[in-house]
């Protein structure tokens, strides 16, 4: 460990010794997993360990501030600039050392003192935090699906299209939102059986998510009714896509189901619709759908 942290500990141990409590020895620092750092008043690393270096990627120059170690996802140069002033500070986000691959790390920063009572610079510590974050992305991830389909479940996709709302205000861009039903899904399960059902309702799923673009987002809204939330989208382009993935499913053999077909009411998000509005047209458009023969789609503007 380099000066600065070293003699901080020492001046620990003097103040504390008549508690007798135990502090790690200076010199082991540098094997500790987490980077531990200090900083002047002109926010320049004055002292820091092996882990600070191994995480940042950064071997700290004479003078070296942290423009070095900042990026947009991972301020640490305004960071400082918070402590200098009295803060602590404590930060988390994606960085990426110079050569290698992006790592999340966390950061806790305070201000030290002088005698006086003056600060005259700051201290911190960082870790790498990015299996941790990785695990709970995809936990986050596992939470917002239908465990039948591995769609979006309801919840998600609800968030979706209320996302879109707000950006067809904020941008003025249209976007469809389509709803569709199996057709005599009942039927399927007491013909062939429950498990039967479940592998159309999987591979309708799979089918559904293979035709749609990537911007586009799809979710089971309940039972076997799925929703899909085409931003950028006109009502005629939500139209032609609900058709082609009508096409698609009326084509499709689903294991020892010969023939399923679906229904489909299209909406769009213009005007100032509410989600409730775009929901309830998409809805009334796929009743009528239902009612007109069933296999074709339907729309409501």
């Amino acid at each position: 460990m380099r000066s600065r942290i070293c003699h901080s500990m020492a001046d620990q141990e003097r103040i504390h010794q008549d508690t007798h409590t135990m502090k790690p020895d200076p010199s082991s620092w540098d094997q500790l997993p987490i980077g531990l750092f200090a900083f002047d008043t002109f926010g320049r690393i004055i002292s820091y360990n092996d882990s600070f270096v191994d995480l940042l990627g950064v071997v700290p120059m004479t003078s070296s501030t942290f423009e070095r170690c900042t990026t947009s996802t991972f301020d640490l140069y305004g960071a400082v600039a918070r402590v200098l002033a009295g803060e602590t500070v404590r930060l988390a986000g994606w960085y990426t050392p110079p050569n290698r691959q992006p790592r999340f790390v966390r950061t806790t920063m305070s201000p030290s003192f002088q005698a006086d009572g003056r600060i005259d610079g700051g201290v911190g510590v960082i870790e790498d935090m990015t299996e941790q974050r990785r695990y709970e992305e995809r936990m986050e991830h596992l939470s917002s699906l239908d465990p039948l389909t591995e769609l979006f479940n309801r919840k998600k996709v609800g968030d979706v299209l209320t996302s879109a709302v707000q950006d067809t205000v904020d941008t003025k861009a249209p976007a469809a939102v389509i709803m569709l039903d199996i057709d005599y899904f009942k039927l399927v399960n007491d013909t062939f059986g429950h498990p039967t059902g479940d592998l159309v309702l999987r591979s309708i799923a799979q089918l559904l998510r293979r035709n749609i673009r990537k911007t586009d987002s799809i979710g089971r809204w309940g039972g076997e009714e799925f929703l899909i939330v085409a931003p950028q989208s006109t009502l005629t382009d939500g139209i032609q896509l609900a058709d082609k993935l009508r096409q698609k499913i009326n084509d499709e053999p689903f294991g020892p189901v010969p023939h399923v077909t679906c229904s489909f009411g299209v909406s769009s998000l213009d005007g100032g619709k509410t989600v409730e509005q775009a929901l309830q047209d998409a809805d009334e458009a796929l009743y009528v759908a239902k009612n007109s023969g069933r296999n074709q789609v339907s729309s409501k503007r």
